[in-house]
């Protein structure tokens, strides 16, 4: 699955960087396509399983660190 990807002026914006992840997506085999769905469902089990932010931290979490003045 680590295909290297090509790199330019094309992908330097949002439509071509979004048009380069369809054409990456679109030559994955079937056993990759699985096996990225296997690992992302890997990940989502991990980060359910995370105890939750709450309080304070939830404000520099949303905010990214900035103060709600």
């Amino acid at each position: 699955m680590n295909r290297a990807v090509e790199v330019g002026w094309e992908t330097a914006t949002w439509e071509g960087s979004r048009h380069a992840q369809l054409r990456a997506a679109l030559a994955l085999t079937v056993r990759e396509r699985l096996q990225a769905l296997q690992e992302l469902a890997e990940l989502a089990e991990r980060l359910a399983a995370m105890p939750r932010v709450q309080g304070q931290n939830t404000k520099q979490v949303r905010g990214w660190g900035r103060s709600s003045r």
